[in-house]
């Protein structure tokens, strides 16, 4: 520990003779978004021929992922945790295989053997003055991969930001290989909010009280969302994802984390997703603290929040309240990821004024096509991410429905009232089916 320096010339090495360390049959679990290593990645490819049933595992992903093309079918088995757009793909064609998971699940399902790791490939900033490298963006289930797999192989790239959680490092002492290699960080530009989206930003805002403790997502929905509640005071943030909505909503000065029942005065969560700005805001930034998923995305956690207000997007709703957020029928699109570990957390808050939002445009249009978000019935082989008992606000652009302690013919006239106008009709005749009422 104390002649690290030395530790660290000795491990150091090429991608190229860094995976070597890896065996036919063995199974790679790989750092995601921010902490995906691309140097050894390639370098994984690029030896492709070496290697025989290798097991690629990841969750989040963002880009880069040619092992999963079908020339490498003998070489590589494709294993994820979460789908990503850049997988999707792979994952439909039937090349991939799928975990079905809780994100705070993930960190338990390493170290308790469920899911056993060969090799934990990730990336990192330079060592501190003591040794100690940091993967300031991404916290996940970064130690749970160290502490459970025979060999570390870790990328240090010095434009990595530093966190100072213990969740996020690594000592050169845990690494087996160290591969120097600068590659840029993925960057997610902002995206355009909508008048249609402003507005249901405006009608979460009325939902969120101050000195609420946030969870909230990426995306032009979230943004809006932040983008309204720059009037609140004292709100606080534990979450899954900080994105530039977040930064900006601190920078207002509607974040302080004041009035947080844990954790006062810093930002909880998993791991940053955005641009540079962000990444920049999250460097040495004693205002952010990354903490793993099993910490963060763990209900009872969450439920420790006082005032935890969930906010979450989703594909589809029926009647009843089921939302689907992962998947379109048996087409693949996402994973559960954390939604209902923040819905179920909410509705256990210590305060018991937790609240769970879903948030959604009342329609979809895909080439020229639109259809409602509030179906009658979910579109069939779609998994449901959260279950009719677990729903509590639904807001549109039309409007918010509280479904919670409501009836089954209750809760299906309120999503209605706030479902598009020009699908109303057909919502109002299964609605007239189903319960032998008029509407």
């Amino acid at each position: 520990m104390n002649d690290w320096k030395t530790m660290y010339r000795e491990k150091l090495c090429t991608a190229d003779e860094a995976v070597g360390l890896i065996r036919d049959g063995e199974r790679v679990l790989v750092g995601g978004v921010a902490a995906r290593p691309e140097e050894l990645i390639r370098a994984l490819v690029r030896n492709a021929p070496s290697f025989r049933g290798v097991r690629i595992m990841h969750g989040l992903s963002s880009g880069g992922e040619e092992y999963t093309d079908e020339k490498y079918r003998d070489n590589f088995i494709f294993e994820t945790l979460f789908v990503s757009s850049s997988t999707r793909k792979a994952v439909n064609e039937g090349r991939a295989s799928v975990y079905p998971c809780y994100y705070y699940e993930i960190g338990h399902l390493l170290k308790d053997g469920d899911i056993p790791v060969d090799v934990f490939m990730f990336q990192a900033s330079p060592p501190d003055e003591h040794g100690y490298c940091s993967c300031g963006l991404m916290a996940d289930f970064i130690r749970e991969g160290i502490e459970t797999a025979d060999r570390v192989i870790l990328q240090v790239n010095r434009n990595m930001p530093r966190n100072f959680s213990l969740d996020t490092v690594i000592h050169v002492s845990e690494a087996d290989r160290i591969v120097e290699y600068d590659d840029p960080l993925p960057v997610f530009p902002r995206t355009k909010i909508t008048d249609v989206e402003r507005k249901i930003g405006e009608n979460c805002a009325t939902l969120v009280e101050d000195g609420s403790t946030i969870q909230i997502g990426i995306g032009s929905i979230p943004d809006a969302v932040c983008e309204a509640l720059k009037g609140k005071k004292n709100l606080g943030v534990h979450s899954e994802l900080i994105s530039d909505g977040i930064m900006d909503l601190y920078k207002s000065g509607a974040i302080t984390n004041l009035e947080k029942s844990r954790e006062k005065r810093t930002m909880v969560a998993v791991f940053l997703m955005g641009t540079q700005e962000l990444y920049d805001f999250a460097d040495n930034n004693r205002a952010l603290t990354l903490r793993r998923a099993a910490y963060v995305n763990g209900p009872f956690t969450i439920g420790k929040c006082s005032k935890l207000v969930s906010i979450n997007t989703c594909i589809e709703v029926d009647l009843m309240g089921q939302v689907v957020s992962g998947s379109s029928g048996l087409r693949n699109i996402s994973g559960s990821g954390g939604q209902l570990d923040f819905i179920r957390g909410a509705a256990i808050s210590v305060d018991r004024k937790g609240k769970a939002i879903i948030a959604m445009t009342s329609v979809h249009e895909k080439n020229g096509v639109r259809t409602s978000r509030i179906k009658p019935f979910i579109t069939e082989g779609s998994s449901v991410t959260v279950p009719r008992q677990d729903a509590e606000y639904f807001v549109t652009e039309y409007g918010i429905a509280n479904v919670r302690g409501k009836t089954l013919k209750e809760r299906a006239r309120a999503l209605i009232e706030i479902a598009h106008p020009d699908f109303r009709p057909e919502l109002i005749r299964e609605y007239e089916r189903r319960f032998k009422v008029q509407y």
